[in-house]
Order: C-alpha cells, then structure tokens, then sequence
C-alpha cells in the first residue's frame, strides 16, 4: 500500500482541469529530463506549466507523489510497446510474437526521453521503489498468465520465475541497447535477447 503522501489527492473531474494536468504531467516529464530527480520541483514546475502552485497542490501533495503519477504512466506506455499479451492463444507463433515485442518496446523506449530517466530514478528513490515493484509484479503476472495461454503448464512456482526471470532480463538488455553508442551494437543486444528467451521458453512452449 502506497503512502497517502505519495498518492494524488483527487482526480481532475471538469474536463478543463483534466486538460490542465495532463499539461502539468507533460511538462513533468520535460523536466524530470532536464533537472533530474533532486532539481525537480513544483515551484519550477508550476512556473514552466503556467499554473499555479495551489492548482498542483489541489491534486498532489508533493514532487514525489507527481514523480509516481509519471512512473505509473511510463509502465502504462510499456504495457502500449509490448501490445496486448492477452491477444496470443495457443498455436500462435510465440516466438514471433517475442521478437515482436522485443522490438515493439525498443522503440518505444528509444523514441520516449523520459523513460530512461524514470528507469534510473525509481532505482535509487526509495519513494519510488515501490511503484516500480507494483508495477512490475503485475507485468509479471501478465506474463505468466499468457504462458499458460500458450501452453505451458500451469505450475505456480515455476511459471513465476518463468515470468520474472523474462522481465529482468527484457528490461537489463533494453536498458543495455539503449545505451548502445550506435544502432548495430543496440541490435545485436536485442538478437541476443530474442535468443535468450527463446531458449528460456523453448522447452515450456509447444512449436
């Protein structure tokens, strides 16, 4: 359970005040970019967004509480790359459709300027740690759930180092390719993790 003051107070429910903190969070993440996590804060941000301080106290009681909004947004945008694991059922090409994901997050991750800075942030912010573990548990659980979709047998223990064993391993390699100094070294980071994950899967998955 999250801390209260890491929680947003209330919702926006005038589609005015919606269109004004969507600009708020949009100028959140240009400056979590430029500042960084310690210079990150309200006062900036209300002066950048052209709002008042009050108007983002109204929803947010703090810097940390706008911080897990972005890091809940940037999971919501993976969960967009990777596209609808739900949509796989037995006797689909799954190895295609890891390959498929694979690249469908790179590009997602590569064309969003704030994703690495929330990658780095939520590792050394106890704040956001646990938003990130939330957020990752239930990737996970996605996971193995479209496992057993494809054919795995449904055995707890083992499909939830299956899955947790996908996700840190995806999420270390992206990091890694996108921290490539040029497109062929990020592609050959991304080879190899197809590779590793389909001899991870191969002997739990029909062909």
């Amino acid at each position: 359970m999250l801390d209260l003051d890491l929680m947003p107070r209330k919702l926006p429910q005038q589609s005015r005040s919606r269109e004004t903190m969507q600009r708020v969070l949009d100028m959140a993440e240009t400056l979590l970019v430029e500042l960084g996590v310690d210079g990150f804060n309200t006062n900036v941000l209300a002066e950048r967004a052209c709002v008042g301080v009050r108007a983002i106290y109204r929803y947010y009681p703090n810097k940390w509480a706008i911080l897990v909004e972005l890091v809940d947004r940037s999971y919501a945008c993976e969960r967009e790359w990777v596209g609808h694991l739900g949509a796989l059922k037995p006797g689909d090409d799954w190895r295609h459709a890891t390959d498929r994901m694979i690249d469908g997050f790179f590009a997602g991750a590569s064309s969003s300027p704030s994703y690495a800075v929330l990658r780095a942030a939520c590792q050394v912010s106890p704040q956001l740690r646990e938003v990130e573990a939330r957020n990752v548990a239930r990737f996970e659980a996605d996971v193995a759930e479209t496992l057993v979709a494809l054919g795995m047998a449904n055995e707890p223990r083992r499909l939830r180092i299956v899955a947790q064993i996908v996700i840190e391993v995806s999420g270390r390699l992206i990091d890694l390719a996108l921290r490539a100094d040029n497109p062929v070294e990020a592609c050959l980071v991304l080879g190899e993790l197809k590779r590793m994950l389909h001899d991870l899967l191969g002997p739990y998955l029909p062909d």
